[in-house]
């Protein structure tokens, strides 16, 4: 449960800052505005749901976070949902409060949810399909680099032309490096 609750936690943080690298988002405003959202439009913010892969991925995970994090974190005291036990003359059964919308206060039974194992394997191959393709030169950025993100080279198109490859955004990360190295020296 804490892997799956980090790795939602970290991806509202991560498509805030694609979003930057990706032109989608240019000015404190948008940021805030995205920050506030929920976690279905930060996704959307910097990946294309219209691609059939992402679109699987982001339905698979959908599926995650509501049977795992929201239930759990939302009160659920057993794995499957259980909240109370109905006692009868076979003796006690678990009760579940369902966790989706419907006219269904109470069940008895609810559908199959992930398993650990099956949860984390989605969660890898949606992390190997947000840094390929396109998105590969912000992995270099985001997670090789400690350089935080400037929005005026969000809106100048400074970051939207690191984007074009692996090699430019090495680039621009040696610079900026450079830059904020000799900033901390006071070698100006």
């Amino acid at each position: 449960m804490a892997t799956i609750d980090a790795f939602f936690s970290w991806t509202e943080h991560i498509f805030i800052h694609l979003a930057i690298l990706l032109r989608k988002i240019t000015t404190g405003a948008e940021v805030a505005s995205l920050a506030d959202s929920n976690w279905e439009t930060k996704f959307k913010s910097s990946l294309d749901i219209s691609d059939p892969k992402t679109k699987v991925l982001f339905d698979n995970l959908i599926e995650i976070r509501r049977q795992h994090r929201n239930f759990i974190a939302h009160g659920a005291f057993g794995k499957r949902g259980e909240a109370f036990s109905f006692h009868s003359g076979i003796g006690a059964v678990p009760v579940l409060l369902p966790h989706h919308r419907g006219k269904q206060r109470f069940a008895l039974t609810s559908n199959e949810t992930y398993e650990d194992p099956a949860a984390l394997k989605v969660i890898q191959d949606f992390l190997e399909h947000l840094w390929s393709g396109a998105r590969a030169p912000a992995r270099l950025y985001l997670q090789r680099s400690s350089l935080p993100l400037i929005l005026t080279m969000a809106t100048d198109g400074t970051y939207q032309r690191a984007m074009q490859s692996v090699e430019d955004m090495q680039e621009l990360v040696d610079h900026l490096s450079r830059e904020w190295d000799r900033a901390a020296n006071m070698d100006w």
